[in-house]
């Protein structure tokens, strides 16, 4: 089986590979660093042309541990479609890039966020591109924002998808339990749902762990409607197979590696090393860090953020476009909004109906931002792209009437209404 993954994987269109050092430029180990380029027009080994579509877009996908090659092919080929020449790397550790010349892992000392920013430097010099236009979602974000202020030159615009600033979850928590939990945040409809997961909570039926987790899960990906409907199926003992689900899901991206997809036991490292995901507060009813608490035994601990973004955000002198979706609890909107705030020429731009990472579930958001980017890379703010108001109008720009979907998980939240309606047909069960 996973031979032949790593078949369809090594046949990926416009596939790339370059030599990388396994550490850092003294270490003679090396390994094989696979990239991914698609431009319109071209075939996939034809010498690259300038077109009128702006610089190459590079994409960062989240995790970390989420591969590039196979998982975002179709993305690819929409943004093709679209005009964009796009670049994807397979990072560190993961799919087509994980193995040394030797044929080994790579060791957890290799995975530092450091390094990721040069390996994408060196695949911009083999490319021969001088700058890009740098699109990164959730961790991904952290990443583009890291190689904006270390290489500022070779960035033009920035797009930051459901972006995360620092390491701490702290805002994170409290949004979530403010929007969902305490009910101090949102509108009434908000505040019914809080007072139902409470409910849930005191009664005990789940674990604080379980319960929020499935909250999570269902909020960002299937909506308000479905949360609702699963807390009154909870509530009734109609939602057991839904449960057990979510449970995997919201286990799977760190307990199990899927190859050439979602991989995660060597980029763990940078999680738990470099970017704190064991942060936990037991005082927090969405305690993201807590779910961690197992796997981070089997890397370093915490010691230190490798970049303090937040204070560089001011010297960027390119356009920055924040993404951030209405449902979104990991990345939440008060992180997007200080990016905005804090970037000279920042742009927060919001999508209605949406959780987290449109990379992943509503690519037309994601192509959006990267055409706002490139309008604003002119004289304009190029916010007249979708209000007709030009450089007066407000930082913040609504993406309305975009179609949906698109991407690996774009189909989850239809999953997870189809199984409930399974379960209001099973036998009731508390």
């Amino acid at each position: 089986m996973s031979k032949r993954l790593r078949t369809a994987a090594e046949a990926t269109p416009g596939l790339h590979r370059i030599e990388r050092p396994v550490t850092d430029e003294r270490d003679s180990a090396t390994f094989s660093l696979a990239y991914v380029r698609t431009t319109p027009g071209l075939g996939d080994d034809a010498p690259r042309a300038a077109d009128d579509s702006g610089p190459p877009v590079l994409i960062i996908p989240g995790g970390p541990g989420l591969a590039s090659a196979v998982p975002y092919r179709a993305l690819r080929q929409k943004a093709v479609r679209q005009g964009l020449d796009v670049l994807m790397l397979e990072h560190r550790g993961v799919g087509l890039s994980r193995r040394s010349a030797d044929g080994s892992d790579l060791p957890l000392e290799a995975m530092r966020i450091s390094l990721v920013v040069d390996d994408i430097r060196a695949v911009l010099d083999a490319e021969g591109i001088d700058r890009v236009t740098i699109v990164g979602s959730s961790y991904g974000s952290y990443v583009a924002l890291a190689f904006a202020v270390t290489l500022p030159h070779r960035v033009a615009a920035i797009v930051l998808d459901s972006p995360m600033l620092e390491a701490s979850r702290a805002e994170s928590r409290a949004w979530a339990d403010g929007l969902l939990y305490d009910g101090t945040h949102g509108d009434d409809e908000h505040r019914l749902l809080a007072r139902k997961v409470r409910d849930l909570a005191m009664d005990g039926v789940l674990s604080p762990e379980r319960l929020s987790r499935a909250v999570r899960i269902v909020y960002e990906f299937a909506g308000m409607g479905t949360l609702d409907a699963l807390l009154n199926q909870i509530a009734v003992g109609k939602a057991r197979t839904t449960l057990a689900t979510l449970g995997k899901l919201g286990q799977s991206d760190t307990d199990e590696s899927l190859p050439y997809y979602m991989e995660f036991d060597r980029v763990g490292e940078i999680a738990f090393r470099e970017l704190d995901f064991a942060d936990s507060d037991s005082e927090a009813f969405f305690d993201t860090g807590a779910s961690f608490h197992e796997v981070a035994k089997k890397f370093s601990p915490f010691s230190a953020e490798p970049f303090h973004l937040a204070a560089s955000l001011p010297s960027l002198t390119v356009p920055v476009v924040a993404l951030s979706g209405d449902r979104d609890l990991r990345t939440p909107r008060p992180v997007a909004e200080r990016i905005a705030q804090l970037a000279p020429r920042g742009l927060l731009a919001t999508v209605p109906d949406h959780g987290h990472s449109a990379l992943d579930t509503h690519v037309e958001a994601l192509f959006a931002s990267i055409r706002l980017t490139i309008a604003r890379m002119g004289e304009g703010d190029g916010t007249d792209v979708l209000h007709g108001t030009g450089a007066e109008s407000s930082p913040e720009v609504r993406l309305e009437g975009l179609s949906k979907g698109g991407g690996p998980s774009a189909m989850l939240g239809g999953t997870i209404r189809a199984q409930l309606a399974v379960d209001r047909l099973l036998p009731r069960r508390r």
